[in-house]
């Protein structure tokens, strides 16, 4: 579940929990292939990082290191880290627009 802005189109990542999605348990995710032997290989997928399309050259090692990247600036850019510091705040404003036209999906 993540929250967004209807006025400006602001939004932030998915809220984090302990126990579920966040970014250290995803990125440890990535330990097998980042520790394993094939880290030079090529990879071939139609994913997108960072809004950006893995090309057919990018090797593992750099697609790993784009998800770390990824996740550090939604950690720097999240207003509001967990659902219960959201239903928590009495002032929920866009922090892009001040707009409190705020959703969550």
């Amino acid at each position: 579940m993540f929250v967004h802005c209807h006025n400006c189109g602001w939004e932030q990542d998915d809220f984090y929990s302990i126990n579920g999605y966040n970014p250290t348990s995803f990125l440890a995710s990535l330990n097998e292939d980042l520790c394993g032997n094939r880290l030079d290989d090529i990879v071939h997928c139609g994913e997108f990082v960072n809004g950006i399309s893995i090309r057919s050259d990018i090797t593992k090692r750099e697609w790993i290191a784009r998800y770390y990247e990824q996740f550090a600036r939604h950690i720097r850019e999240m207003k509001w880290v967990t659902a219960e510091r959201f239903y928590a705040d009495p002032d929920k404003v866009c922090p892009k627009c001040g707009s409190d036209k705020l959703d969550l999906d």
